[in-house]
């Protein structure tokens, strides 16, 4: 940017800033009244500051909305319609004209003002709601950031759009030329809106068994992002509006006149979410196979019937599965004890990811694990006794019984036992006796690691003390 350029852009900024902070609360009629005179009578650029200051007083500017869209309509200008249609959106008044405006504009021959247009009534919301058939035209459009914004508004208009995106979904893929990149865009939407789109919820399970790979994971994340809501129908407000999509905390209580148990509706939505999400664990595709498990992740005890196939996941030849099946394990805590074993196992693994989600599993689950890390550290192998050490370190406090073969690792010929088993007592922070003066001794020990780790651990139990 040139020293003139800088300067006028600077001048503009300037005026514009001013007008704003000056007028936003203060806009008269009469100053509204003289810049539509210079919407009407100004050269372009005056008019395309006048749009862009009118865009800056937001609903202050209502009265000028007529002459906006009367400009958006019928002038000619590319870089003047386009300054309209922001601030229109800026203005976001008069719903009952500047929507039906905006929908002309969609079909609009030039693609950034159908583009734009379309970005515009996401601001609406619910008032946008007729726009709905002209936006889902647009998710067929010839280019891709006028497809991309039509289905971001669809999407931020809740429940609204769900059947409209639900349509297009069930149509066959010889529809259109592009009907494949539509469903698959679709599905997407529909998880992005969570629980307001339970609705879909049946349409996705059958989009989850599609004989297309791609379209059956994307069908499970959009079933996991829906199962996985924290908002879902319920109780008197949810009648009210729509978006209002909540829970009830009991069932019908206070509610019931309406004689319905959402808690129980919610299981049974759940229920089938956490089958199609079981059918798919077997699936022959590995990004299938993927979503599913990391779906059942996301349902924690809801994924116990899961279980023994899952162990067998464990074992999957695929690491990032093996991972994953790890972490639907973690997200139970406490209630996977039973897996303990296979869980210690995979604190072998040769993936390193694998090996840290079993150190985070255990350590969810808790006190319980520790006696069968015990008994695993006294074989001594080196492909596992790391990350037992490790393990105990995360456990923390809760790993305390184990304090007795920590202290006979830090006599270990293995420096990194040594320095390992001394950090994991002073994360158990059990200032004992014997767990001080062990700790001591090491601080002359030849390796450089372990006398920083016994250092560390010094410090740490000396705050309890």
């Amino acid at each position: 940017m040139n020293t003139n350029n800088l300067i006028k852009f600077v001048i503009n900024f300037s005026f514009i800033f001013f007008v704003n902070i000056s007028l936003v609360n203060s806009a008269s009629y009469e100053f509204i009244k003289q810049k539509i005179i210079e919407l009407r009578e100004g050269d372009l650029q005056k008019r395309i500051e006048t749009v862009q200051i009118l865009g800056s007083l937001s609903s202050n500017a209502n009265f000028a909305i007529a002459e906006m869209i009367n400009i958006l309509k019928n002038d000619e200008n590319h870089e003047l319609r386009m300054q309209v249609i922001r601030a229109l959106e800026r203005i976001g008044g008069q719903a009952n004209l500047t929507v039906p405006a905006l929908i002309e504009a969609l079909s609009d021959k030039d693609w950034q003002i159908r583009w734009s247009a379309a970005g515009a009534l996401e601001s609406f919301g619910k008032k946008a709601a007729m726009a709905v058939p002209e936006l889902v035209i647009l998710l067929r459009d010839d280019e891709k950031f006028v497809r991309n914004a039509a289905l971001s508004t669809l999407g931020k208009m809740g429940s609204i759009s769900v059947l409209a995106m639900m349509n297009e979904v069930e149509r066959p893929l010889s529809y259109s030329e592009n009907q494949l990149e539509i469903k698959i865009m679709c599905i997407r939407s529909l998880g992005a809106l969570g629980a307001r789109a339970v609705i879909a919820v049946p349409l996705l399970i059958k989009q989850a068994q599609s004989d297309n790979p791609v379209i059956r994971r994307d069908a499970l994340y959009a079933l996991r992002r829906v199962g996985r809501g924290t908002t879902f129908p319920g109780q008197i407000r949810w009648l009210a509006d729509p978006d209002e999509l909540v829970w009830p905390t009991t069932s019908t209580e206070n509610n019931s006149s309406l004689d319905i148990d959402f808690t129980e509706a919610k299981k049974q939505v759940m229920g089938v979410i956490i089958k199609a999400h079981l059918d798919a664990i077997s699936d022959p595709d590995m990004e299938v196979r993927y979503a599913a498990v990391k779906g059942l992740a996301d349902f924690g005890l809801e994924s116990m019937p899961a279980k023994d196939r899952l162990i067998i996941f464990m074992y999957d030849e695929d690491p990032l599965i093996r991972r994953v099946a790890i972490d639907v394990f973690a997200s139970m805590g406490p209630d996977a004890v039973d897996v303990i074993p296979d869980l210690v196992s995979a604190l072998g693994d040769f993936d390193v990811n694998v090996q840290w989600s079993a150190i985070q599993a255990l350590r969810l689950i808790g006190k319980e694990s520790v006696p069968e890390l015990i008994y695993m550290l006294e074989y001594d192998e080196e492909i596992i006794t790391p990350n037992i050490l490790r393990t105990f370190a995360e456990l923390g406090p809760l790993a305390s019984d184990a304090t007795e073969v920590l202290l006979a690792k830090l006599k270990h010929t293995n420096p990194e036992y040594r320095a390992l088993a001394a950090e994991a007592l002073g994360e158990i922070r059990n200032p004992s006796k014997e767990v001080i003066r062990s700790l001591n001794l090491l601080l002359t020990d030849p390796n450089k690691n372990v006398m920083q780790s016994a250092s560390w651990s010094l410090k740490e139990l000396e705050k309890i003390n």
